[in-house]
């Protein structure tokens, strides 16, 4: 190996930097240890096709395609569209045209209940502080209409603020989508349409499109969804394929190599799409005195002591994970073509990182907890409920596993009381246990989620809210209500079930997760049946 060069100090960790020569020696073995990785993500958890590139400053050092997926394949990259969106949006403030500050138009937004009516921002939109609701009621995540940007920002005025303005993080796909629309309105141009010339043009993104019609469909990776029946268990079937309305949110199409150029220009300082202080200014939380958070489209994090900026998507078949390290010019690039996996995609790109790290200044990962074994596992098993969510514990081949609001989880043990939470939407998440005074195994805590036995007896359902059960709305994307523990629970976008509240006979309120502060109001015929629901918005009929 070649010397290295100078140590650095990330945080509390001392680095090397090694020479050019040393960096590309080392990067064969780290192809491999990553490529290790990737295969038994794809084994333990059905995942059929990833790709996959990472980034050097203005190199990409790897690039490669595993199972259904080639390294220049065609993936639907979700929410990762929000970065290029606020591009668009700040290029238009930087030509005077749009102000992050001023008000948004009256006639694009929706009833603002709030006294005072607090102004609606386009800083409020790009860092989901806007309190506009998540979805559209038109063209929103739940629509397969095809009605375009247009039809899905005139359903906008009828509605009514969630939340007042400024006030809380809602993350939601409608505020950036009128964002995206404003651009089309100072410049005259549609949305995709100025996005090749100003944006995906500029960064030579060629293999990227904004809307079908403009693919290379031959090379658009086939998707697949886990969908729920509507009676507790899963269907696999291939994804649909279809342009949201939401477009400037979520529907962009893109390769690894597109988006790791990306990258580099961001390392680059932005050009030639932005101005290297206008980048600094969306790299900063936005609205907060915390570190951490969303800036101006991207989300602001950390991975170990070091910065991170970029974005995940999950998207009818596809899981995507775009993540810069700007001060060390790293990136890491990861799309899969299963749903709601982004769990694993997120493992995967952590593990790609720490990769690079060592490759390229030599930092070690932190060791790995010591293997525990508890006395004994059963004392975890039982029914917990949360806030949000129901939780079954059980015990399968010697190991604690759980099937938490309709996800399969797998738990290890860290400690006495202490697991970690792999799923395919948790990546290693610690879990701690809790002890009433005699002994017993009481609850735990998960993330935000604090779970807790469920009684020995629970009151039934009332006989009101039975008729509640069932499916409703699309067959590839069901909203699904159930009763569990004498709750009704939901199940959105085949995801998790969430416990709803009832406000009143026919409306229940959202609990913490994607739909905060929302509510579903199901729509009942005379004799109190119901025909449809009324989900944060989105008419959906009972199927």
């Amino acid at each position: 190996m070649s010397s290295a060069v100078p140590t650095f100090i990330f945080g509390l960790i001392s680095v090397t930097l090694l020479t050019p020569a040393a960096f590309a020696a080392d990067l064969s073995a780290m192809n491999s240890r990553l490529e290790t990785v990737i295969a038994q993500e794809m084994r333990d958890w059905d995942i059929r096709g990833i790709s996959v590139a990472l980034v050097d400053d203005q190199k990409i050092v790897y690039a490669a395609g595993f199972g259904e997926a080639k390294r220049d394949s065609i993936f639907r990259v979700g929410s990762i569209s929000k970065l290029f969106n606020a591009v668009a949006v700040l290029q238009q403030v930087e030509a005077g045209k749009l102000d992050l500050d001023a008000p948004l138009p009256a006639e694009l937004l929706p009833i603002n209940p709030f006294p005072g009516e607090p102004a609606v921002t386009l800083r409020q939109i790009l860092c989901h502080r806007s309190g506009l609701q998540r979805e559209s009621t038109v063209g929103g995540y739940f629509d397969d209409s095809q009605p375009g940007l247009a039809a899905t920002v005139a359903s906008v005025p009828p509605c009514v603020l969630v939340t007042r303005p400024g006030e809380k993080t809602r993350y939601s796909n409608l505020p950036p989508s009128l964002a995206g629309h404003r651009v089309e309105q100072m410049t005259g141009q549609r949305f995709q349409d100025y996005q090749h010339t100003r944006v995906l043009g500029p960064l030579g993104m060629t293999n990227s499109a904004w809307t079908i019609a403009e693919l290379n469909r031959d090379r658009v990776v086939p998707s697949h969804m886990r969908v729920a029946d509507g009676h507790g268990a899963w269907t696999h079937r291939d994804a649909p394929l279809f342009d949201l309305g939401t477009l400037p949110a979520g529907n962009l199409f893109s390769t690894v190599e597109d988006l790791a150029r990306f990258g580099s220009a961001l390392i680059a300082g932005g050009a030639p799409v932005l101005k290297h202080e206008t980048l600094n200014e969306m790299w900063r939380p936005q609205l907060t005195t915390e570190t951490t958070g969303f800036g101006l489209g991207f989300m602001v994090g950390k991975f170990r002591n070091h910065r991170t900026i970029g974005h995940n998507g999950a998207v009818y078949g596809c899981s995507s994970s775009f993540v810069v390290l700007p001060e060390e010019k790293l990136a890491a690039v990861v799309l899969g073509n299963e749903d709601i996996v982004n769990g694993r995609i997120h493992h995967i790109s952590d593990a790609a990182l720490s990769l690079l790290l060592e490759t390229k200044f030599g930092e070690k990962p932190p060791a790995a907890p010591e293997p525990y074994t508890p006395a004994d596992l059963r004392a975890f098993a039982g029914d917990y409920e949360s806030q949000s969510y129901w939780a079954n514990l059980r015990i399968e081949k010697n190991a604690l596993v759980a099937d938490i609001s309709g996800q399969p989880t797998r738990f290890t043990a860290t400690g006495e009381l202490k697991f970690t939470a792999a799923s395919n939407l948790e990546d290693d998440t610690p879990v701690e246990f809790e002890r009433e005074a005699s002994g017993g195994i009481v609850g735990f805590k998960l993330g935000v989620q604090h779970f807790t036995r469920v009684p020995a007896k629970v009151a039934s359902l009332p006989a009101a809210w039975r008729s509640f059960l069932g499916s409703y709305g699309p067959d590839f994307i069901p909203f699904v209500v159930s009763e569990r523990h004498g709750h009704l629970y939901a199940m959105t976008e085949n995801m998790v079930d969430y416990r709803l509240t009832p406000v009143n006979r026919n409306v229940c309120s959202f609990p913490l997760g994607m739909y905060t502060d929302e509510q579903s109001v199901f729509m009942t015929r005379p004799d109190g049946t119901p025909e449809a629901v009324n989900f944060a918005n989105m008419w959906l009929k009972r199927r």
